[in-house]
Order: C-alpha cells, then sequence, then structure tokens
C-alpha cells in the first residue's frame, strides 16, 4: 500500500463509494420517516369531530357511472335518501347545488363539499327533460 497513482484512485473510488452509499441510506430514512410522519398527519386529520347525526361522510345511496354528461344512475339504494328523494336508475345527475358533475368532477365529490343531514339540489336529466329534486344527505353506512 504505497502512494502510487493507482492506489490514490482506488482509494478515490472507495471514499465515493462509500459517500454514495451514506447518501442513499440517508435518503431512505428521511423517506421512511417522512412517510411516518404524513401517515401520522393525515391520520389525525379527521379525529376531532365526535360523532352525531352532522358528522361523518355524507350519503346519497346511489350507484352511478360517470361521463362528460353527468353521473347516469345505475342503482337507488333501499331506504337511502335517493329513494325518499325519488331519484330513479335511469336518471343523470348533472349538478350538486350548481356545482357540475361530469367525469371530471365526480359525484362523490361534490356531494363531500356538504354533510349530513343538509338538503342540496340536485340538477337530474330523466327522460330527456331537466328536473331539480331536493335531497337531504344521509350519513355514511
Amino acid at each position: 500500500m504505497g502512494n502510487s497513482p493507482q492506489d490514490l484512485r482506488n482509494r478515490m473510488w472507495i471514499w465515493i463509494a462509500a459517500l454514495i452509499l451514506i447518501a442513499m441510506a440517508c435518503g431512505c430514512i428521511g423517506l421512511a420517516v417522512g412517510g411516518l410522519a404524513g401517515y401520522l398527519i393525515g391520520r389525525g386529520a379527521g379525529a376531532p369531530t365526535p360523532p352525531g347525526p352532522t358528522s361523518g361522510t355524507p350519503w346519497l345511496g346511489v350507484m352511478v357511472t360517470h361521463d362528460r354528461d353527468g353521473a347516469r344512475i345505475l342503482q337507488v339504494l333501499p331506504n337511502s335518501p335517493a329513494e325518499e328523494a325519488g331519484l330513479r336508475p335511469g336518471d343523470r345527475i348533472t349538478a350538486v347545488d350548481g356545482e357540475p358533475v361530469d367525469d371530471r368532477h365526480p359525484l362523490p365529490d361534490a356531494l363531500r363539499r356538504h354533510r349530513p343531514g343538509e338538503t342540496v339540489r340536485l340538477t337530474v336529466i330523466r327522460d330527456g327533460q331537466e328536473r331539480t329534486l331536493s335531497v337531504t344527505l344521509g350519513r355514511a353506512p
């Protein structure tokens, strides 16, 4: 082990490899710690709300498919707010309280802006005619 140019080059490559390994290990540790912190923060985001009649996820009680013309109702669940409001399979929901519903603005996103127990106006196309139905949202079971 001398100070020949070849020995110096070999030591330089060993140091570079060691620094790369250390950097990769630090990156993995940072990713793991950041992911854990994000998980804990996200998990606690909805925790403070105590259960009650107006807490939870709003529920309409329909199964839909989305396209650029709205959300077409495939099924209305029994004893749901949708059934009580008179929604039917084949109806197309195009807006919730005037906000559009389509493949870029899905119905669940529009409903999440509201709370269970809140009454919303749905713009619905049935048999080619537009109508407005009021629905009081339930709480997701």
